[in-house]
């Protein structure tokens, strides 16, 4: 049973990925007020969080955020003009707070045995793939998180960290052809199993490649 700590219950993702955690008999933990059944929840200030888990004796094995915020008024381009308030808003929710989050909760990370770290993405913020003409803001805020997290491998790969980084092809405000429940499975999945070493020959070991992958288990360029 690894300790799971998901940052946020609020997209149906969210609550999916942590009832499969559940089912899976692990124990999960979560940020804020949404009550599901076998999740334990914490406040949602930081200090308070680390304190109760603290307080517990417990430690963090698979540390997941799932920050994906979008913004409909997002839709802007360079011929209609840049929205820089929108932009610093997106930065803020989808980079700034996960690095915050991640400060907060690493040295309980540290101590854990697992030391996974799983992000959310998306392959429209791939500055090699994507074709889009408007959604700066979250494109932009995604690409800044990218580069947090090879920094964060850098600094912490040789500690045995492993990090996940996942899109989820699933917006709550948009059509898709994933369910909720399916993405979060295919999340389960990519989270919890070790990347190329399946057949058991360490020289399939993945691991020291820092990519991110997609629903379908596609592997996207950053």
């Amino acid at each position: 049973m690894k300790p799971v700590l998901i940052t946020a219950l609020k997209k149906d993702f969210d609550k999916k990925l942590a009832a499969a955690f559940v089912r899976e008999n692990h124990k999960v933990y979560a940020l804020g007020e949404q009550q599901i059944n076998g999740v334990t929840m914490l406040p949602s200030d930081l200090k308070e969080a680390v304190t109760f888990l603290r307080n517990n004796n417990e430690h963090i094995d698979i540390y997941i955020d799932v920050s994906d915020e979008r913004d409909f008024k997002d839709n802007f381009n360079v011929l209609s003009g840049i929205n820089d308030k929108i932009m610093r808003e997106l930065y803020e929710l989808n980079v700034i707070r996960p690095m915050a989050m991640l400060e907060a909760f690493l040295p309980l990370i540290e101590i854990g045995e697992m030391k996974r770290l799983c992000f959310l993405t998306s392959a429209e913020a791939s500055i090699n793939e994507t074709r889009a003409t408007e959604g700066y803001g979250y494109n932009m805020a995604k690409a800044g998180l990218h580069n947090f997290l090879q920094i964060t491998r850098n600094v912490l790969a040789p500690k045995n960290y492993t990090i996940r980084a996942y899109d989820p092809m699933r917006w709550e405000d948009l059509r898709s052809e994933f369910t909720a429940e399916m993405s979060a499975e295919a999340a389960y999945n990519y989270f919890t199993r070790g990347r190329g070493v399946e057949r058991g020959d360490p020289l399939r070991d993945d691991e020291e490649n820092l990519v991110f992958r997609d629903a379908y288990g596609r592997q996207h360029a950053w």
